[in-house]
């Protein structure tokens, strides 16, 4: 019931931030919440498998966060003021 909860409760939490830095963290905390749900039910193997593909995926998305981004994204934190790449890079933006 714990890992349930604390899923539930950082994704919902996580919804209503702007900052990409809070919005991440609140998503791991939720995926930490699935993992600890996985073993509270017996499902070790899951949870260690869920484990590995979501570290490998934060090593990818927080770095690449800001790439590619047409302003200068590099202190920019809000993700409100975040978008406009279709703008930015039309050769590789589907019709």
């Amino acid at each position: 019931m714990i890992g349930a909860t604390t899923a539930f409760f950082a994704a919902t939490v996580g919804l209503a931030q702007n900052d990409i830095k809070r919005v991440i963290a609140y998503s791991t905390c939720s995926q930490l919440g699935y993992m600890f749900f996985a073993c509270g039910v017996g499902a070790y193997g899951a949870a260690i498998f869920h484990l590995f593909t979501h570290a490998f995926f934060k090593a990818l998305a927080v770095p690449g966060r800001g790439l590619g981004h047409p302003r200068d994204a590099s202190d920019e934190q809000d993700m409100r003021k975040m978008g406009g790449l279709c703008e930015a890079i039309k050769v590789t933006t589907p019709s």
